[in-house]
């Protein structure tokens, strides 16, 4: 592999765990995917992607319809920096231009002759553009049941409220507490397919008032109560050989 090279893939059946002597990056085109990389599980969407760095050892399952654009990185593509950086904190929080390019992604109008690395790196190195808010983001999904409000995000970012706004809507079109919703759903559903815990206690840690918050939450987005979702997520790929 002399060069970056990139292709969807759908992931109708658990991968098992893979391993490979290049970078990944792993884009969420549509759906729900649960994600381990180097023992660490999370939940890929088409908010949130994933890093595999060279030697890592990582695993997919998609639930129902789902795609990913999956770039491949050579070894050399990448500086030390940077690798060491994104195999810190291998969840990225993709921003609105990233998620405008994969909803064109399997049109060669639009993406035909264009290596996405640089943007890449615009969005995810650690002298990029984007690190603070991605720091941010990296803070947020560790601790979803915190207290993040839009001035204590504002603080920690160095800008203003209104200025937090503003950033937000320009690199993830949603609001400051629209992506901290999203991020604390996300980690419930891990949590609801992946641990034994109570469906309130999940709540309560992924932050929200109470149970029936997160019902709400969960309605609006799948159409599931926790417990429907939880046996939904948990039969997955069961009878899969």
């Amino acid at each position: 592999m002399s060069a970056t090279s990139r292709h969807l893939r759908r992931y109708p059946v658990p991968t098992g765990q893979e391993c490979h002597d290049f970078s990944q990056w792993v884009l969420p085109v549509r759906g729900d995917l649960q994600f381990e990389v180097s023992g660490h599980g999370g939940r890929l969407d088409p908010l949130q992607g994933a890093f595999v760095a060279a030697g890592e050892i990582h695993a997919l399952e998609g639930r129902g319809e789902n795609c990913c654009l999956i770039i491949d990185c050579p070894p050399g593509s990448l500086d030390d920096d940077t690798l060491e950086h994104l195999r810190r904190i291998p969840w990225l929080a993709l921003p609105g231009h990233a998620r405008h390019l994969l909803q064109h992604v399997q049109d060669p109008r639009h993406t035909a002759g264009h290596d996405p690395l640089p943007l890449l790196l615009r969005w995810f190195a650690p002298a990029g553009s984007g690190a603070r808010l991605q720091a941010l983001c990296a803070r947020v999904r560790q601790t979803p049941g915190a207290d993040w409000t839009v001035a204590r995000m504002a603080a920690e970012v160095g800008v203003s409220g209104s200025r937090l706004h503003a950033v937000f809507a320009r690199e993830f079109d949603l609001s400051p507490l629209a992506w901290v919703g999203a991020t604390r759903l996300r980690w419930a559903k891990q949590q609801l397919q992946g641990s034994n815990a109570s469906i309130s206690d999940i709540a309560l840690r992924a932050g929200y008032s109470e149970h029936s918050a997160l019902t709400r939450a969960l309605r609006r987005e799948t159409g599931l109560g926790p417990r429907q979702w939880r046996a939904q997520a948990s039969s997955f790929g069961q009878d899969t050989p």
